[in-house]
């Protein structure tokens, strides 16, 4: 019997906002978003923060092929690894990229001014592979097995949330997304039915059920009043999303580039205490830049 994994999972980038350097960060690591999927051959990236220079030099360790690059939004702390993305300027290689279609702008017109000289003295027109730009349509993508569905997140701008289904699996990849928008009352008796849950069903029942949840609570709960509206959740008001959605694990994400380890050590310990006051059986972690998970 073949035991092999036929995939896996790595965080390249867990920070959220900017890149942390620096020996009070070392154990989670200091680089922005970025989530590679590899399935069978093919490979998938989840964000192109400073995580995604990692990958790039892991991955011309083989031979070139395709690349699908789907971007979550475009602030900076989620593209701005790209111009060292070195797949990119290699031949041989292939680079898809999918995300939503902004009001202003086109998404390729995005990454092209990112490169503008006046900013990095590359342009997007010296990079050897061969890029295509895709805006996403409502219909998920099955490419080679792999299932892509998308969501609106909560948070400034065009954001998505994305949905990985393979090898029978379910993983959301949800690092930006302020759940429960502005919600600072206690927590203990919400349901489903609850007034303020209305609103965000569908996030509910897109997450619901999902194998592994990548999913932030950047900030504690002490921290959000003054954070209301920036996009990002709430350690409680992410808490709520898991046990509601009933998922079996949760990864957190998007670590704010203020709290060092031991400051996650003790907020991970506090969002273990909400879920268990919940009476909820999600496994909770907090993720780190490197960790991997097989298929």
């Amino acid at each position: 019997m073949n035991d092999t994994p036929s995939g896996q999972l790595i965080l390249w980038g867990s920070r959220g906002s900017s890149p942390t350097p620096g020996g009070r960060f070392i154990r989670h690591g200091g680089h922005t978003s970025c989530l590679s999927l590899s399935h069978d051959g093919a490979q998938f990236v989840f964000d192109a923060g400073s995580g995604i220079r990692e990958l790039g030099r892991s991955l011309m360790e083989d031979p070139p092929r395709q690349i699908h690059l789907f971007i979550t939004h475009t602030h900076w702390d989620h593209i701005q690894g790209f111009p060292f993305f070195t797949p990119a300027y290699t031949p041989g290689w292939e680079i898809e990229l999918y995300g939503a279609k902004h009001l202003h702008k086109p998404l390729k017109s995005i990454f092209k001014g990112q490169l503008d000289r006046d900013y990095f003295p590359v342009q997007l027109e010296d990079m050897r592979a061969h890029l295509d730009f895709h805006h996403l349509q409502e219909e998920p993508l099955t490419i080679e097995g792999v299932k892509i569905s998308w969501i609106a997140a909560e948070h400034p701008g065009v954001t998505l949330g994305y949905k990985i289904e393979v090898e029978g699996k379910k993983i959301v990849w949800f690092p930006d997304n302020e759940f429960l928008r502005g919600h600072l009352d206690p927590l203990d008796e919400l349901t489903r039915e609850s007034e303020v849950i209305r609103p965000y069903l569908p996030v509910v029942d897109f997450v619901s059920g999902a194998d592994l949840l990548i999913h932030e609570a950047q900030y504690t709960d002490d921290e959000y009043p003054s954070k209301v509206g920036w996009g990002h959740s709430s350690v409680g008001n992410a808490c709520v999303l898991a046990h509601l959605a009933g998922v079996r694990r949760w990864i957190v994400t998007h670590h704010d580039p203020t709290h060092d380890d031991a400051f996650l050590e003790t907020k991970l310990n506090l969002t273990r205490r909400l879920l268990d006051r919940m009476g909820s059986k999600v496994q909770v972690s907090h993720g780190y830049d490197g960790l991997t998970e097989y298929l």
